[in-house]
């Protein structure tokens, strides 16, 4: 038996692509988005936020001149492409439309309308094997404009609440005369913040509620982070490219942790993208059963943690 796609209503989600093998099933909205709904294990908890009240809906003045007084952003939860640095408003697309979906070998094609106004077509794939735990996410920009776009591909994926980010902190080398790591902080966040524990080999996050956000970036040159719940640990796999000029101050891991879910967001290098032409980033997302990854532990006990997954 090989993967099995197939059309499901997904509760109050909508029509949804279902695609599955014998270990894993992830599940794409197709009457908006493209959102990737849920990543687990079968018949097991679904490690990914979906905004079920709809708590995370965005139209001030600003948006509203831009794309009309009737339309609003859904966070809707889940994973999605986007680019990178963020702008507001052109970063917060209505993507509300239906979506089109198309087989592949090994996956399935999901592409929106072309979003008005910036003029650019985002869209994802989704890849798996038969006997994997792991899926492949191909994301995808083409610039349908008549100018060039500086721009990075982002994957942001909103993790459900109450688990852990894990994120490597860059080896020291044999370079000692050289930076090898830098850490962007946004303007609401700080560096006092209680779920925040910086290692010297891990930077550890946790998820809960608090008075206010807090988000960073990193140049995380080992390709990878992490999100532990429920009994799993979801990891993000990518290719950092050194040498190359990553958006906000070199970032190409960025964490962001607010009162309803963790968002893990991997970048690509900024291209210049001519007109017709496109870009690609692509992940990896694999599934693990591991014990909760706890705050406080030592960093000998971290490391035992990620040996067991291994990464």
């Amino acid at each position: 038996m090989g993967i099995e796609v197939k059309e499901v209503n997904y509760g109050d989600q909508g029509h949804c692509v279902r695609i599955s093998n014998h270990f894993i099933d992830v599940v794409v909205s197709i009457d908006y988005g493209p959102r990737i709904l849920r990543i687990g294990f079968l018949d097991d908890t679904n490690l990914l936020y979906y905004d079920a009240e709809q708590h995370n809906v965005f139209a001030n003045q600003e948006w509203k001149s831009y794309y009309g007084p009737q339309t609003a952003f859904h966070v809707y939860g889940g994973h999605r492409v986007c680019l990178a640095p963020d702008r507001m408003p052109q970063s917060y697309y209505p993507d509300n439309d239906p979506v089109i979906y198309g087989p592949l070998n090994g996956g399935v094609r999901f592409t929106p309308p072309r979003q008005k106004g910036n003029d650019v077509q985002l869209s994802f794939e989704v890849m798996m094997g038969t006997d994997a735990s792991d899926v492949m996410i191909v994301n995808k920009m083409r610039n349908c404009s008549h100018e060039s776009k500086r721009v990075s591909l982002c994957g942001s994926t909103l993790m459900a609440p109450g688990g852990v980010v894990i994120i490597p902190q860059n080896s020291s080398g044999e370079e000692k005369y050289q930076p090898n790591r830098n850490f962007s902080l946004w303007p609401f966040s700080s560096f006092h913040d209680d779920r925040l524990s910086l290692g010297d080999k891990y930077i550890l996050v946790r998820q809960a509620p608090s008075g206010r956000d807090l988000k960073f970036g990193v140049n995380d040159l080992q390709g990878w982070a992490g999100y532990s719940n429920h009994g799993c640990t979801l990891v993000k796999r990518f290719v950092h490219t050194v040498g190359q000029p990553y958006p906000d101050f070199g970032s190409s891991l960025e964490t962001c942790i607010c009162n309803d879910y963790a968002e893990l967001r991997t970048l690509s290098p900024l291209y210049t993208v001519e007109p017709g032409e496109g870009i690609r980033h692509v992940e990896n997302i694999a599934l693990f059963h591991s014990s909760d990854l706890q705050m406080g532990l030592s960093e000998v006990m971290v490391d035992d943690y990620v040996n067991h997954l291994g990464i």
